[in-house]
């Protein structure tokens, strides 16, 4: 196998990794790890080699990683659309009904009260 061959391989492992980790910081609500994760997909999706120049095995070798991935990528999808339908629910509770850049500042009189 090539230098590019095996960097690319390495460079698909190493997103597998990464989308595992975060899936897990989405399971677990870990801010910092969900973070790291973000932060190692990108390091591996930039160490990526150009693919065309690679030989027929050595992009077999890599396709039988990515299709090794793809759970990892289900996972993280159905873990970030239920931390996303919570979200939504947690502030539909409070009386609000958009989150995320359409969302207008609240106002300074306005807060919400969680005493117990």
């Amino acid at each position: 196998m090539s230098d590019q061959g095996a960097r690319a391989v390495a460079a698909v492992a190493r997103l597998r990794a990464a989308l595992e980790q975060t899936a897990s910081a989405l399971a677990r609500p870990q801010l910092d790890a969900l973070l790291a994760g973000e932060t190692e997909i990108e390091l591996a999706l930039a160490g990526m080699p150009i693919l065309a120049s690679m030989t027929a095995e050595e992009r077999q070798l890599v396709r039988q990683e990515i299709e090794k991935t793809s759970g990892a990528v289900i996972r993280c999808r159905r873990l970030g659309a239920a931390l996303g339908d919570f979200v939504r629910t947690s502030l539909e509770a409070q009386g609000r009904s958009e989150y995320g850049p359409r969302r207008a500042a609240p106002d300074a009189g306005q807060a919400f009260d969680a005493r117990v």
